[in-house]
């Protein structure tokens, strides 16, 4: 767990009022996403399912309004990085809380964004209450998450720490995994090793899938033990200092097919292109294209459904994507998954993942793993 870093605070922080100002929204933002929250402030440990937090940003000032479960934390994280956060308490009940009314009414805000993300019932009560107190409320769509999307050094470098994990819990797990294991026992054994090498936690459930369960590109691990001749789809990523790593190796146990080997080498030339196109300014779609050409011209392109890539950070799951729909144009700082898959429904799938930063110059591949055909 790393202490938080008074200059990366205060980036964001001026960052985040520029955002705002750049937007015509005003000054001040009211947040409730968690991932949002620890974002901004450079903390951790304030991530939990309730979201339990409110961030009040306004021209001067920045506040975290939490609980007794976390505000103690927080304080000592906040003192670390040179108190940019006052910590504040809630003392009555939420999901509004009249400090924050009455902190607004003082510091004379006429107008505050919230985000898109809050769920509707929690949005509803903010806007009521603040319209009671004389506030204005708007909207905003991607405000932090526009931030989150170019990663810094220290964001970097936590996201290669997170894939290190994972592709030594990969190289481990060849010497381990056998003929009459099943799909659970397999993904088992794996979280367990990357949280054994330091993971904090996982990026996502993993998937382990064997034989025509290869064929679900999010097939859940089942009871369904390996026998000889399937294909393995493992899809899986470590969690460190709050980013996320994600990757996929596609195995198989004992000698493939002609066309099972046909269709892993064009999975394989299919991420050799889909890499070579991804830069900086190109479009995402334009990405996925030149990795999806290959499949459908190998006559397998009704079989790849899904976008060739989404990007990563703190969530598995960010900006930007590269699909056919995508709208995005690959920057420099961009973290983003690199995976074609082909699927073949009754039979198996093969799904090949890596994890690259797009550069200035060209693209940081974070994943080391072998990706010719691995036979168990």
């Amino acid at each position: 767990m790393t202490a938080p870093d008074s200059t990366r605070i205060e980036t964001r922080l001026a960052a985040l009022r520029e955002a705002l100002e750049s937007a015509g929204l005003g000054a001040s933002a009211l947040l409730a996403n968690s991932y949002n929250i620890s974002y901004m402030c450079g903390m951790s440990g304030l991530i939990d399912a309730e979201d339990p937090h409110v961030a009040l940003i306004t021209s001067d000032e920045a506040l975290l309004f939490t609980d007794s479960r976390y505000s103690e934390t927080a304080r000592q994280q906040s003192a670390a990085a040179g108190d940019l956060w006052e910590v504040v308490e809630f003392s009555g009940a939420r999901p509004v809380s009249e400090e924050i009314i009455e902190r607004l009414s003082y510091c004379k805000v006429g107008a505050i964004t919230l985000e898109d993300t809050m769920c509707y019932r929690r949005y509803q009560d903010w806007a009521q209450h603040l319209s009671d107190a004389g506030i204005e409320t708007e909207t905003s769509t991607n405000l932090v998450e526009g931030l989150r999307r170019a990663k810094d050094a220290g964001e970097i470098e936590a996201i290669a720490a997170a894939q290190a994990i994972t592709d030594e819990a990969f190289s481990q797990m060849l010497g381990f995994m056998q003929i009459g294991m099943s799909e659970l026992e397999i993904a088992s054994e794996l979280e367990y090793r990357m949280r054994k090498l330091g993971a904090d936690g996982l990026a996502f459930p993993s998937i382990v899938a064997s034989g025509p369960n290869g064929a679900k590109p999010h097939a859940m691990p089942s009871a369904r033990t390996i026998s000889l001749g399937d294909f393995v789809v493992m899809d899986f990523g470590a969690a460190r200092d709050g980013y996320c790593s994600d990757m996929t190796r596609t195995v198989v146990f004992g000698e493939p097919s002609a066309e099972a080997r046909a269709v892993y080498a064009t999975v394989l030339v299919a991420q050799a292109a889909g890499l070579e196109a991804a830069r900086a300014g190109v479009a995402g779609s334009a990405v996925d294209a030149a990795a999806r050409s290959v499949i459908t011209k190998a006559g397998y392109g009704k079989h790849f459904g899904h976008g060739l890539s989404h990007g990563l950070g703190m969530l598995v799951h960010e900006n930007p994507h590269c699909s056919p729909r995508s709208t995005d144009t690959l920057a420099p700082g961009d973290v983003i998954s690199m995976e074609p898959g082909v699927y073949l429904p009754g039979q198996f799938g093969v799904r090949i993942e890596d994890l690259i930063a797009i550069t200035g110059d060209g693209i940081r591949n974070f994943t080391t793993s072998a990706k010719e055909l691995i036979i168990l």
